[in-house]
């Protein structure tokens, strides 16, 4: 990871640390970006899918609970979202059908995720852990100054492998190492999180922060454990069978 001699002064010069806090509560908005407009003759699928989705995503909150040893991320309960068509699909576009466990000391993640009426456990590394490459651009969120950190995802399709930018915006002021869905592994809390996907643009914005000394209970993510590689070949299964039985 890499840190600019900028941000190393300001960090150990400049700021306090909340250093007695042992529990916080993150909540976030998300907000869609601006997909590139088609002609108006050929609107595609992916504009149709967004433009319904859209109204359902403005209505969710995320919520982000840590303290120094872990970190849960998910979809906020008890939110009054009816289950209309493409709720669930608004859902996945934003990585909130899954509920996110991270492990601060080994940057290890756990994914709980629905599919084909299971609940199944994926574990994977902390995304970003190691790889961020920190600025000293920085800005202020809720009265935190924020810094910059920047990375490089990786996805996959019929179509070819696509690259997109990661943007997290970490306060050092706050010194724990987490973020939402699953992001991690820096000098600070994660206050903002943009991810630049061309075909949808998707920001995850602080809407309220809350501390106190208590810790975190979690009960244990129940399902079973299966590696991503496994569940993607259950995925093309199933696409495979319903292609062959039309």
């Amino acid at each position: 990871m890499f840190y600019p001699l900028s941000f190393i002064f300001l960090v150990f010069i400049v700021f306090p640390t909340y250093g007695q806090i042992n529990f916080g509560e993150v909540e976030y908005a998300i907000v869609l970006g601006e997909l590139p407009q088609p002609e108006p003759d050929k609107k595609d699928v992916i504009h149709r899918m967004f433009e319904v989705s859209q109204q359902y995503v403005e209505r969710m909150t995320a919520i982000l609970k840590f303290d120094r040893s872990k970190a849960l991320f998910k979809l906020k309960d008890g939110m009054a979202v009816d289950r209309k068509p493409y709720y669930n699909f608004s859902k996945v576009m934003v990585g909130l059908d899954k509920v996110y466990l991270t492990e601060a000391d080994s940057n290890k993640l756990v994914i709980r995720k629905e599919a084909f009426n299971e609940w199944y456990l994926i574990k994977e590394k902390t995304k970003g852990a190691g790889e961020w490459k920190v600025s000293s651009a920085y800005k202020m969120i809720d009265g935190f100054k924020v810094f910059k950190a920047t990375t490089t995802e990786v996805t996959e399709n019929s179509k070819g492998k696509f690259k997109y930018e990661v943007v997290a915006w970490f306060a050092p002021e706050i010194p724990f190492g987490y973020g939402p869905i699953g992001y991690g592994g820096l000098p600070g809390l994660i206050l903002e999180l943009e991810m630049n996907k061309s075909n949808l643009p998707v920001i995850y914005k602080t809407k309220a922060i809350n501390f106190s000394t208590k810790s975190l209970e979690l009960e244990p993510l129940e399902g079973k454990e299966i590696s991503p590689l496994e569940l993607d070949a259950m995925y093309k299964k199933a696409t495979a069978n319903i292609i062959k039985s039309k």
